[in-house]
């Protein structure tokens, strides 16, 4: 009998252990999976901005609000899930921010890093945020949609690249390629060239204009 109750006893033990075992382990394997989609489904900087977040790009536009109308960003490397960023003012001078939106300095070569991308306009960076959140909106129609069971396997086509400001990228070009030929306090009718050259005329033409209108005794 005392044999029978010590294998009863040994037995109930192993049991008991052998249950907390596994819900443990069928804890952390659902915890485990709820962490890993969780990060998944942030993305990383990719050189495009289609992969930056729209907080992040908020940041972005309020910076740009204050200091300067044109950004560049530093280009994806191992490290910078999230870019550093320059804004660049009327007079090409930068500015250097961090991913968390801190004041950086600038390096020798007058740039935040090695390798910078194309240089865009507040206007594209306001697209890129707007379309960001259209994407928003259709994947959450789609997830209803697919809730049905006559949803449609078919994606949605991808939203378009944001367009780079051709007008911004001349008026700038003209400017920094002329800048000790042009009166000091042009860049202060930077808004009239800018709709000058976006009804017809050319970069030195808008330029001409506004120096005859305005610095004709300088």
């Amino acid at each position: 009998m005392e044999l029978d109750g010590q294998y009863k006893i040994h037995c109930s033990i192993y049991k008991s252990n052998e249950e907390a075992q596994y819900n443990f382990a069928d804890l952390y394997n659902t915890t485990g999976s709820r962490s890993i989609l969780a990060t998944t489904r942030s993305k990383r900087w990719n050189g495009e901005l289609s992969s930056l977040s729209p907080d992040f790009l908020k940041e972005v536009i309020e910076k740009m609000n204050s200091y300067g109308d044109r950004i560049q960003f530093e280009m994806p490397h191992k490290k910078n899930r999230v870019p550093s960023y320059q804004v660049i003012n009327a007079r090409d001078q930068k500015m250097g921010f961090d991913d968390r939106h801190l004041l950086m300095r600038l390096n020798e070569g007058g740039n935040i890093g090695e390798e910078m991308s194309t240089t865009y306009s507040l206007q594209a960076i306001k697209a890129a945020l707007a379309n960001d959140g259209r994407k928003t909106v259709s994947r959450s129609t789609s997830s209803s949609r697919s809730s049905s069971p006559r949803s449609s396997s078919s994606r949605a086509p991808s939203a378009p690249a944001v367009p780079v400001d051709t007008i911004e990228q001349d008026k700038y070009a003209y400017f920094k390629a002329n800048r000790e030929f042009l009166p000091d306090g042009i860049t202060k009718h930077s808004q009239d060239i800018s709709q000058m050259m976006r009804g017809g005329m050319s970069a030195e033409q808008a330029f001409d204009a506004i120096i005859k209108a305005h610095f004709q005794d300088v």
